[in-house]
């Protein structure tokens, strides 16, 4: 997700494209794609990726080197780099995939509050900073394949053992084929050959039969976007979780890891976009 010679995630894959605006999704969008209850906050303090896979996004108004990769973030609960009061205490890390090709963000320290105050429900092709101007509704279906493709993907991050050839290639591929399902009319092409082989079986209408190898497959995934700015041409991307829990499960979770004698961690597109 980042460009090549450069730090950004994502080049095709995050450099904001301007493209025909189609009418107005509105404020009222905004609000129907609204998570219902408190949003919860994010301080993503750095994010790192596995950079040994690329590909070329193209498409109207796009022709873009980018890592393909899932995206590794050092991430505080809150709105920065202090523990929250009955929260976790101190970082912890969170690995998503990239649910959006328009803009970017950074590798390295990008200290950005995010939340999950909205559901996925376009492609993030937000053409002006009037809130919601010129993006794409996702139908069912698409949101469907997104949410599994990132449950998968994470699966495999997760999987432990050796970093293989053939896991960076999967994930480089779900990575691949989220950009595909969301954006039909753009083509994701990688250098390596297995790694296109993955985006064409996961992105396909028969993509179910192929995300196999590590478990059941859900769809439920937390949304995450740029605090106070998503919807609007200058919001940085926008990323796609598994299984991020509620600020009450953090005691729990705590709680649980010190009696299993295990720690959070993650690896990317090192992990592929974070690291492994």
């Amino acid at each position: 997700m980042s460009q090549f010679g450069t730090e950004r995630v994502g080049q095709g894959a995050c450099s904001r494209t301007i493209k025909a605006a189609i009418p107005a999704l509105a404020l009222a969008f905004g609000a129907a794609a609204a998570s219902p209850g408190h949003a919860t906050q994010f301080f993503l303090q750095s994010a790192s990726m596995n950079t040994s896979r690329t590909a070329v996004i193209s498409g109207p108004g796009m022709n873009d080197n980018t890592y393909i990769a899932p995206v590794k973030f050092t991430t505080y609960l809150g709105t920065g780099a202090t523990p929250q009061t009955g929260a976790l205490s101190g970082s912890f890390d969170m690995v998503g995939f990239c649910l959006d090709i328009f803009h970017h963000i950074s590798l390295g320290n990008v200290n950005l509050k995010y939340d999950d105050t909205y559901d996925l429900a376009t492609n993030s092709n937000y053409t002006t900073n009037t809130p919601w101007a010129g993006a794409t509704l996702l139908t069912t279906s698409q949101i469907t394949q997104v949410g599994r493709l990132v449950n998968y993907g994470t699966q495999i991050y997760k999987s432990g053992g050796p970093l293989t050839t053939d896991k960076i290639d999967r994930m480089a591929g779900v990575q691949g084929a989220i950009w595909k399902t969301i954006n039909p009319g753009y083509n994701v092409v990688s250098p390596t050959a297995a790694v296109n082989t993955y985006v064409s079986a996961f992105s396909g209408a028969n993509y179910m039969a192929n995300l196999t190898g590590y478990g059941a497959v859900g769809s439920g995934m937390t949304f995450l976007t740029e605090t106070g700015k998503y919807g609007q041409k200058t919001a940085h991307q926008s990323f796609g979780f598994a299984g991020v829990p509620e600020p009450g499960l953090w005691a729990v979770m705590i709680m649980g890891f010190g009696l299993a004698g295990s720690a959070l961690r993650r690896s990317r597109r090192q992990l592929a976009p974070a690291a492994i």
